[in-house]
C-alpha cells in the first residue's frame, strides 16, 4: 500500500522547481529592466514594465511561502538569475534584432507562468491545497502578461524596420548587432551551399 503524500514537506521536484522559479523570475526582472529602458515610450516598453512589476510582486510573496518549508531563494538562486540576465543583456540582446528580443521576452514570462502551473500540480499531488492555491493564483496573474507581451511581439511585425533594428542604438549595440548579422549571413551561405548538394536534405 502506498504512503499518503506528505502535505508538509516539499517533494524534491518542487524544491528544484522553486529554485528555478526564483532564478527565472530574477532573470526576467533584471533583463526586462534593460529592455524597458531601450523601449521607453513604446507600447512594448509599457507592457514589459507592467509584467516586470508583477514578477517583482511574486518575488516578494514567494519567501513567506517557501521558507515555511525550509526552502530559501536568496543570494544563490536569485544571483544565478541576475548573472544570466547580465550575460543576455551584454551579448544576446545586443547582437539580435529587436523583433527577436521581444520574442525571447515572451519565452521569459511563459517560463515563469508554466513553472507556477506545474508547481500547483505538484502541490496538489501532496494534497497541499494552500500552496497549490497560491501557485495557481499567481499563474492566473501572470497568464495575461504572457498574452500582452506576445501581442506586442506580433504587432512589432507591422514595423519591419524597427523589428530588424538593434535594440540598443549605442555604438557598442550597433557593432554587436552588425556582428550578429554577419554571423547569420555566414550561416545562410553555408546552408545554401550544403543544401544544393545531392542528398543534402537527408539526415
Amino acid at each position: 500500500m502506498s504512503e499518503e503524500p506528505d502535505s508538509g514537506t516539499l517533494h524534491p521536484a518542487e524544491h528544484r522547481a522553486y529554485r528555478e522559479l526564483y532564478a527565472s523570475s530574477r532573470q526576467l526582472v533584471n533583463r526586462w529592466e534593460r529592455l524597458i529602458e531601450a523601449l521607453k515610450g513604446t507600447g512594448a516598453g509599457e507592457t514589459l514594465q507592467v509584467g516586470a512589476g508583477r514578477v517583482r510582486e511574486l518575488l516578494e510573496a514567494l519567501p513567506a511561502r517557501t521558507e515555511a518549508y525550509g526552502l530559501h531563494g536568496g543570494i544563490a538562486a536569485q544571483g544565478l538569475g541576475a548573472r544570466i540576465a547580465d550575460v543576455r543583456g551584454a551579448v544576446t540582446d545586443r547582437s539580435v534584432d529587436t523583433g527577436m528580443v521581444l520574442r525571447l521576452a515572451v519565452l521569459d514570462v511563459e517560463h515563469v507562468t508554466t513553472l507556477l502551473g506545474q508547481l500547483a500540480a505538484l502541490a496538489d499531488a501532496r494534497s497541499d491545497r494552500e500552496l497549490a492555491s497560491f501557485c495557481r493564483e499567481w499563474e492566473s496573474t501572470m497568464r495575461p502578461q504572457v498574452k500582452a507581451v506576445r501581442k506586442e511581439a506580433v504587432e512589432l511585425g507591422a514595423d519591419p524596420g524597427r523589428a530588424a533594428a538593434p535594440l540598443d542604438s549605442s555604438l557598442l549595440g550597433r557593432v554587436a548587432h552588425g556582428a550578429g548579422w554577419v554571423m547569420g549571413s555566414v550561416g545562410e551561405a553555408v546552408d545554401r551551399v550544403t543544401g544544393s548538394r545531392p542528398g543534402a536534405d537527408k539526415p
